[in-house]
């Protein structure tokens, strides 16, 4: 008797136990992300989600950040170490990237990633030096990367300047053998975890990430200490810390312009009020009044259109874990009842196969990223948060600036706020670049372009639910499917996007259409010569380095590719 008393005082203790060391919440997440998805897709009316609706597809004329940033390149960079070496370059000399690895998370993709190869993140931490003719890329807290080699693809959560949202999108069939594509993912899905259309990120301490020291140590003996994809295998706590202030920053920005547009519904005045308090507030903080006559002005005109339920700022923290707990100690134990490791047999492969990921052992619901999570705040009718955001959105260099164009007289820059026309300030996102264009074509100084703005040369953005080609076995465009769709199907710049088509048909179509090619693929002619620079694939990628291979094994390869495309008398 005294024995089986001992054994239902255990259990009891190892139910109490498990509930402590989850929270308080000993079940585990019966969240699915197919269902979290149908519920996200059901967006709340609100001005703003009409202005900035929630379709997978950017708003027409309007693209990410990422997007941008390729199509000047002329294509995606790859390995991933020169993908991160482009984004880079946009930064001020010595702007060190904000990287980290991490091999046991919760992502849809966490069951293809381990020790040897760990998922790896990336966040954008600079803002572009501004020179007379141009603004710089304002990308702190606006662009991130994931990337999971074994799944061969990489998430991106990049800013939509003139949309006033983040952007979901996928590079699918990332390797060097791959046809690397780049489309717009599923918001419905991707939101179900990013609640709030934000960048999330765990609490500290961050255990699951390679600055905990256990888990550099596991990343460091199963890759005999090398670094992976440009990341040493142990990185200081600073690295994770300034993440999550990124993906912060992230959640603001989402919610500025509810601040922006919902806090002042069609009153154009609460707008420019909002603006000119914001810019006082940026160039001069230490002078700001919060007692202002023009400050209170604003208080009295939110109340007239705040949302009842308050204006919300997204949590963008998710709940620390360890992932390692499981299996150490008599609490470890514990807890890997409740928590299990993900098998990469049965998890999601990419991000459509979702239901490969509902089939993953659930977590404790207070780990679950699927979970719903209460907002961060809830802002009231009387804050001064709109002020404080749109300060926000501009660089020092921006300011500068402005300081410069103005005569360093605020007085000037307050009748440039006063006299901007009233559509600046209709319901609508807000952005950094139209409010300083038409800031300085006010003050009456040169107008600076930006790079990042018109997407006019762009090629058409493509949905994930978009059918992929689908090639027959003997078809004669599978040498191009091989060695050249990686740059010139689904190419953000429209001039170099001239292997796209929904079929074989249309696709051989286009490079029929495309004569430039023969001279591109004739090695014969113009190698060693002056000309070679216009050979293709590029000398120092991936798909040459294979081409040239296949050549050595069949010669006749690059003719028969160059039968596909007319040449000057073929009638």
């Amino acid at each position: 008797m005294r024995t089986l008393s001992l054994i239902v005082l255990a259990l009891l203790l190892a139910a109490a136990g498990a509930w402590w060391i989850v929270g308080g919440q000993a079940d585990t997440s019966d969240a699915s992300v197919t269902a979290r998805a149908a519920e996200v897709a059901a967006q709340a009316d609100t001005l703003s989600a009409r202005m900035i609706p929630n379709d997978d597809l950017p708003p027409a004329g309007t693209r990410s950040l990422f997007d941008h940033l390729v199509a000047q390149n002329d294509g995606l960079p790859y390995p991933f170490e020169d993908l991160v070496d482009m984004i880079q370059r946009q930064a001020p000399e010595g702007s060190a990237p904000v990287q980290l690895a991490i091999p046991l998370g919760r992502s849809l993709l966490k069951a293809q990633a381990d020790f040897h190869q760990p998922r790896v993140l990336y966040a954008a931490d600079f803002h572009g030096p501004n020179t007379p003719a141009s603004l710089g890329v304002a990308a702190r807290g606006r662009l991130f990367l994931g990337f999971v080699e074994n799944a061969r693809e990489i998430e991106v959560i990049s800013y939509n300047e003139l949309a006033g949202r983040y952007e979901f999108q996928l590079v699918q069939d990332y390797a060097a053998d791959g046809q690397r594509r780049i489309v717009y993912a599923r918001r419905a899905v991707c939101t179900t975890c990013h609640q709030g259309a934000t960048p999330i990120f765990p609490q500290r301490p961050w255990n699951e990430t390679n600055a905990q020291p256990e888990i550099g140590s596991r990343i460091a003996a199963a890759r005999d200490g090398e670094a992976y994809l440009g990341i040493p295998p142990q990185v200081p706590l600073a690295m994770p810390e300034r993440f999550d202030e990124l993906t912060d920053v992230g959640a603001f920005t989402v919610a500025l312009q509810r601040l922006w547009i919902d806090g002042c519904d069609n009153d154009a005045m609460c707008r420019r009020t909002m603006l000119r308090l914001g810019l006082r507030y940026a160039t001069d903080p230490g002078a700001f009044d919060v007692d202002a006559d023009e400050v209170g002005r604003l208080r009295a005109m939110q109340p007239a259109h705040w949302p009842a339920n308050g204006i919300a700022i997204p949590e963008s923290d998710i709940r620390n874990r360890d992932p390692l707990a499981v299996g150490q100690g008599w609490r470890a134990r514990l807890r890997a009842l409740f928590e299990a490791a993900p098998d990469p047999t049965v998890g999601a492969r990419d991000n459509e196969d979702l239901e490969a990921f509902d089939r993953l052992p659930k977590l404790p619901a207070a780990l679950d990223p699927l979970t719903p999570r209460a907002p961060k705040r809830r802002l009231a009718a009387d804050t001064l948060d709109g002020v404080y955001g749109i300060a926000a959105l501009f660089t020092a260099d921006d300011l500068r600036a402005l300081d410069a164009a103005s005569g360093y007289d605020a007085a000037r820059l307050d009748a440039a706020v006063a006299a901007l026309p009233d559509a600046m300030f209709d319901a609508a996102p807000v952005s950094r670049v139209r409010l300083l264009q038409a800031l300085f074509a006010q003050i009456g100084v040169p107008v600076p372009d930006y790079c990042c703005l018109d997407a006019s040369a762009m090629s058409a953005p493509v949905a994930l639910t978009a059918p992929s080609l689908e090639l027959s076995a003997d078809s004669p465009l599978q040498p191009y499917a091989e060695y050249c769709f990686g740059c010139h199907r689904g190419n953000p710049a429209a001039r170099l996007d001239f292997m796209s088509g929904e079929d074989e048909a249309a696709v051989a179509a286009n490079i029929r259409g495309k004569p430039e090619i023969r001279d591109a693929l004739d090695w014969a002619r113009y190698e060693n010569t002056a000309q070679a620079s216009k050979l293709m694939p590029p000398p120092d990628s991936a798909e040459y380095a294979r081409l040239r291979a296949a050549v050595e094994r069949d010669p006749a390869l690059l003719e028969r590719m160059r039968e596909q495309v007319p040449g000057l008398f073929d009638f």
